[in-house]
């Protein structure tokens, strides 16, 4: 492409024209023949590397003008472009470069605090097990469900989105299934993509470090549903934020609410729920149905209602989606089972609410005590931490504290942050190391109890300051059950 007709808004008549073979704003993956497009970032300023970038075989340069580094000099080599507000141009840039991949694709994001990569994930493969070609984009990766992709973020940046969705329509994808973050939504990632289907899913406590109040992070979600391109907005009408979302919704696109005890669209009147998953009677405009999931907890049925909705919003038939719902697997790391005797699940609860839900299902179904290993990610939110001990000392018979991510923070520190929730009478475990944690859980555990190990779910790895060393739960609890 021209990249005179990329950045046409932009580009004087007297600049110099040049042919652009790909995007990139990384420069330590530059390919000659890309437009390298600087701006400062979270943790960077792209404009300080635009020299290595040429060097590397960039053709052109697409910068943020505001605040420019008084040190970078820009290369009279190559074209040089100033973008105002460039981070908000990105998705638009993106999707002109790669001629608008999203039109090809029925497109739904899911936004909340949890639930979103159960809800994506399952989606992709109802969609798939219904006949049409699904991909998912999120926190545990993108593409098929099967051969998933890793990602750095749950929402991709906008160029590598607008990338993946051009792979995937030439493909012959037809449906792609993702989450959307807060983050996504505020820093205009997702900005110039044309999604059929809005989800939420709820609003709790987290990632309060960013948005510093609750209605901020409400107001990024709600982003999501002002899209004049959805068709279908699926709403939990149970979740205190609900009528932020709703209000946000254009006059012309159609709402389906979801829940169990308001009246809604799409609402659980009954369930039945055992070790093996959760029986629930549906009642919706499409009649009356009875649903078996594989799944444990009432989060887990807000999580199919909204999969229910969505299907039936993309006009499957019901009975077939009934039937489909009965074979959808767990995304991994979510309520994993990974033994027996004792009985040891590992679920990505790293907020309040989610680790309340998971040690609330499994309190209904322990036969022996419930013990809970979990920690808090560094270099986040804070808020929350001693809000997760006070939860883990309510519904937990035995508790024990450790390393999440620590990241940057101290360990100690986070665990001394967390206990501050926990009464003073109360016994608690603390091992910074996160398998010494989890062997001392094991190793105290009867055959018949229960052990949640939380917080980290499908992660293969574990950041120590900036380094991210190898380190699965699930993996640990397999290694030590085996000696």
């Amino acid at each position: 492409m021209k990249l005179s007709h990329l950045l046409k808004p932009w580009m004087e008549q007297s600049v110099m024209d040049c042919m652009i073979s790909g995007l990139e704003n990384d420069s330590r993956r530059i390919h000659p023949g890309d437009l390298f497009i600087a701006y400062a970032g979270a943790a960077a300023d792209g404009r300080l590397f635009i020299d290595k970038a040429v060097s590397s075989g960039a053709v052109a340069v697409a910068y943020d003008p505001a605040g420019f580094p008084g040190n970078c000099v820009l290369p009279e080599s190559v074209p040089c472009i100033p973008v105002p507000q460039l981070s908000m141009q990105l998705s638009s840039i993106a999707k002109q470069f790669y001629d608008n991949p999203g039109y090809f694709l029925n497109i739904t994001g899911v936004t909340g605090t949890n639930g979103k990569t159960t809800i994506a994930y399952q989606l992709a493969q109802a969609h798939h097990l219904l006949g049409q070609k699904a991909a998912y984009i999120g926190t545990i990766g993108q593409g098929n469900v099967n051969e998933l992709q890793l990602l750095d973020n749950t929402t991709p940046d906008s160029l590598y989105l607008q990338k993946l969705l051009h792979q995937y329509k030439n493909q012959d994808t037809r449906q792609v299934c993702m989450e959307v973050s807060s983050h996504a939504l505020a820093q205009h990632r997702v900005d110039a993509l044309e999604f059929n289907q809005a989800i939420f899913t709820n609003l709790t406590l987290d990632h309060l470090d960013y948005h510093h109040s609750m209605e901020n992070y409400a107001r990024a979600k709600s982003l999501l549903f002002a899209r004049e391109s959805l068709e279908w907005a699926i709403i939990n009408q149970d979740d205190a934020y609900h009528k932020i979302m709703a209000a946000a919704i254009k006059p012309q696109v159609k709402k389906l609410t979801y829940g169990i005890h308001q009246d809604c669209d799409v609402r659980a009147k009954k369930w039945f729920m055992d070790i093996y998953g959760t029986e629930i009677e549906v009642h919706s405009p499409w009649g009356q149905h009875q649903i078996k999931i594989k799944a444990l907890g009432q989060f887990n049925i807000y999580n199919s209602l909204a999969i229910f909705s969505s299907l039936l919003a993309a006009h499957y038939i019901p009975e077939q989606v009934v039937e489909v719902m009965t074979q959808l697997k767990a995304a991994p790391g979510r309520m994993e089972i990974v033994a027996h005797t004792p009985y040891v699940l590992v679920d990505y609860a790293h907020t309040p609410d989610a680790l309340e839900n998971a040690l609330m299902t499994l309190n209904q179904l322990k036969k022996g005590r419930l013990w809970v290993v979990f920690g808090c990610g560094g270099d986040r939110d804070k808020t929350k931490r001693p809000i997760m001990g006070m939860v883990a000392d309510k519904l937990a018979d035995h508790i024990v504290i450790t390393s999440d991510n620590p990241r940057t923070e101290e360990p100690q520190v986070i665990i001394n942050e967390i206990s501050q929730g926990i009464a003073p009478t109360s016994k608690v475990i603390q091992r910074i190391n996160r398998e010494e944690a989890i062997a001392y859980a094991l190793g105290n555990a009867d055959e018949n109890d229960v052990i949640l190990i939380a917080g980290k779910g499908h992660e293969s790895y574990q950041q120590i300051g900036a380094v991210k060393h190898q380190f699965s739960d699930q993996e640990v609890v397999r290694r030590l059950i085996q000696k």
